[in-house]
């Protein structure tokens, strides 16, 4: 069942460059995991270009291209998050977006945090939660939202 984006600024959270960590490559990721945000039981947009730094290229709105990257971000607001090692967690993509992310707070949401991955209840830290190839995560705060099990990902680009 769809959710609605919820409305002001906290749903639509702004991208930041990378304030370190910023290297030449491919945008695209050796691996991919999908993450959805919800908040008060409204949906969060993930912006495009966590991640990303410099000039970027777009092609129909999505990142292409860019002067440098960093070890995992997004390239348009669908929630998949690109990464090129293994041994990322959740906490990681926080860090490299600047926004805080804990058991009371996820963004500017406060109180208890829930993570869910392929739809079961993870008890762990949010931060702590591991990215894996081809992993749904669903992190809410302020209210219930079943989770989704799986995505469907977009076919990968040719090098």
């Amino acid at each position: 069942m769809p959710t609605q984006i919820g409305r002001g600024p906290e749903f639509q959270p702004v991208a930041r460059a990378p304030r370190a960590g910023c290297e030449r490559g491919r945008v695209t990721g050796r691996f991919r995991a999908h993450v959805e945000l919800f908040g008060r039981r409204h949906a969060i947009v993930i912006p495009a270009a966590i991640g990303i730094g410099g000039q970027t290229k777009r092609q129909y709105g999505r990142i292409v291209a860019a002067d440098c990257r960093a070890g995992m971000r997004t390239l348009d607001p669908s929630g998949v998050v690109h990464f090129d090692r293994e041994g990322l967690r959740l906490g990681d993509l926080f860090a490299v977006w600047g926004q805080p992310l804990g058991r009371a707070r996820m963004l500017s949401f406060r109180g208890p945090v829930s993570v869910f991955v392929g739809g079961r209840r993870v008890t762990a830290d949010p931060g702590d939660v591991p990215l894996r190839d081809g992993a749904q995560i669903v992190v809410e705060s302020g209210g219930y939202v079943p989770p989704h099990p799986s995505f469907r990902f977009p076919p990968r680009t040719a090098p």
